[in-house]
């Protein structure tokens, strides 16, 4: 249930790169008129408290999600931290929007759309790659049947060593299918709206991060097969070079219908920037000589203000919530969904099998 309300108060739990996003997003729309902020570091709350202008920062989240003043809650904090703030927010009747991967194990994730239906409230989930227009132009053209009945998808998704050792900095919990390949999984079962996914047979292949310590697949291959027989064909790579000029994901991806078809080139190659001084990459916080300008996958700063898919799915989230205009963000059942199936990937990996499918 969306509030509807035209002045709200936003919670932030969780002032990490996203919290920071998000937040100073929501402190620039004229709908939001109270915010408060929560981490378990004091240092990181207190910074972006102070930048933000919020009006309580507490490095406790209940402090947030119980007060009176806020009325929906963003949840940025790291994967393994995503159930128990969204859990008590969404039992209090507060709409939330909490980052991909909804959680990290299905039990967790059925039981926040549990409570969202429960308590009558909305669940989404941040999957911004949705939020690239030509990818909303391509769900347009679906909805008014230019593609017809899809026969099959593919996609292939590229990211470079450099931002794969953030990531698993980052969580150490998570694998690069679960935080990447997802984007993909989530694009394609939006467009497959009512098809169900019933097969998965993957394969993979890791050396680079192994060498670290981390046990994850640098390489990812999937075929999912829906119920009327549509295929859907995945591949996913975290091996280019540490400083291959793209400074967020290289995506691809193909969509053929009865009556038509979407082909998405998105390796981002079109707008190229070089200098002496260094192109800055805001994921892993440094700099190249060379960068393609729009491959950051969130968005970038430009003239004071931040501008892509993360600010448009920001903003469209918190329009549902104030206005109750319909928004395209991923719901909590579309999440659980993408969990089942990115988890599916990562069992038939390691099972060497296929994997039957229930959702």
């Amino acid at each position: 249930m969306q509030l509807n309300h035209q002045e709200i108060g936003i919670g932030i739990i969780g002032c990490g790169r996203m919290g920071n996003l998000r937040s100073s997003i929501s402190r620039n729309n004229s709908s939001v008129k109270y915010i408060g902020i929560s981490d378990i570091d004091s240092g990181k709350a207190h910074q972006l408290g102070e930048r933000i202008n919020a009006d309580i920062v507490s490095t406790n989240n209940s402090d947030i999600i119980n007060d009176e003043n806020v009325h929906a809650l963003i949840v940025s904090t790291s994967e393994p931290e995503h159930y128990k703030p969204v859990i008590s927010a969404l039992e209090r009747g507060k709409p939330v929007l909490v980052e991909k991967p909804i959680a990290l194990s299905i039990n967790e994730a059925e039981k926040m759309v549990e409570a969202a239906a429960k308590n009558s409230t909305s669940l989404h989930v941040g999957y911004t790659l949705r939020f690239n227009r030509h990818y909303l132009i391509g769900k347009q053209q679906i909805i008014e049947n230019k593609v017809g009945n899809i026969l099959s998808c593919v996609g292939r998704f590229n990211n470079t060593q450099r931002t794969g050792a953030e990531i698993l900095k980052r969580s150490k919990h998570i694998s690069f299918v679960n935080d990447a390949l997802t984007y993909l999984v989530d694009l394609f079962g939006w467009y497959l709206d009512g098809k169900i996914p019933k097969e998965i047979v993957a394969k993979g292949h890791g050396k680079i991060y192994r060498k670290d310590g981390f046990d994850v697949d640098e390489i990812a291959a999937a075929i999912i097969t829906y119920d009327d027989g549509t295929i859907v064909n995945l591949s996913m790579g975290y091996a280019l070079p540490k400083n291959y000029p793209s400074h967020g994901r290289l995506v691809r991806a193909e969509i053929i219908g009865e009556n038509g078809l979407l082909f998405f080139d998105d390796d981002r190659k079109e707008h190229i920037g070089f200098s002496e001084s260094g192109m800055h990459h805001a994921y892993v916080d440094t700099d190249t000589e060379m960068g393609f300008l729009t491959s950051n996958a969130s968005g970038n700063w430009a003239v004071d203000k931040y501008w892509g898919p993360f600010a448009d799915e920001t903003r469209s989230w918190l329009e549902f919530i104030t206005q109750g205009i319909a928004c395209p963000n991923t719901t909590g059942e579309e999440g659980l969904q993408n969990l089942k199936i990115t988890l599916g990937i990562e069992k038939s990996i390691k099972l060497n099998e296929t994997i039957k499918l229930e959702v």
